[in-house]
């Protein structure tokens, strides 16, 4: 939520550039995963949301790493960008997941409900995401009394540590 903020502020790119980086990686979040859905038949869906979290908990790791504004932060703010593409395993994935759940006949009638609450827990995640990430910076600079541009990288930190807990969830149940 704060990507294109943080973009700006930490290297100083002009909107245009901040939104061009900023749009590829979205659009390679909703390319990427027709890719997962390929690789999952071919190594299996469970394998590939694993792969994918953990490829998602190292992006986030290296966004959260605050390496100034310098050529280092801008390779290692790339290569965090490789998200999309655990973004693409675990995204489509999951769906057919929570959908063979629901493949016995004495389960299948509740299978509309399942999606219908998956798919709640996403959009309320996606409602408080973007004001949870702000509150963050604005807390670390606040109270911790973090810059501006430093105080970016708790955002991102809190991502890791929802990813860490979405495995312990996952693993678990």
């Amino acid at each position: 939520a704060v990507f294109a903020l943080f973009l700006r502020a930490n290297f100083g790119l002009d909107p245009g550039t901040a939104g061009l980086i900023y749009s590829s990686f979205l659009g390679l979040v909703y390319f990427l995963p027709f890719v997962g859905g390929i690789m999952a038949d071919k190594f299996g869906f469970g394998k590939m949301v694993t792969i994918g979290i953990a490829i998602m908990f190292l992006g986030y790791l290296f966004l959260s790493i605050p390496l100034g504004s310098g050529t280092i932060a801008f390779v290692s703010m790339l290569a965090a960008l490789f998200i999309s593409f655990g973004t693409g395993l675990f995204k489509g994935n999951l769906q057919v997941m929570v959908g063979n759940l629901y493949d016995t006949p004495e389960l299948a009638s509740k299978r509309d409900s399942a999606f219908s609450i998956f798919y709640m827990a996403i959009n309320i995640g996606a409602l408080f995401a973007p004001t949870a990430a702000v509150e963050i910076k604005r807390y670390a600079e606040e109270s911790l009394g973090f810059s501006g541009d430093a105080a970016y990288h708790f955002s991102f930190a809190v991502a890791c540590l929802s990813l860490i807990i979405s495995m312990i969830i996952y693993f678990t149940f």
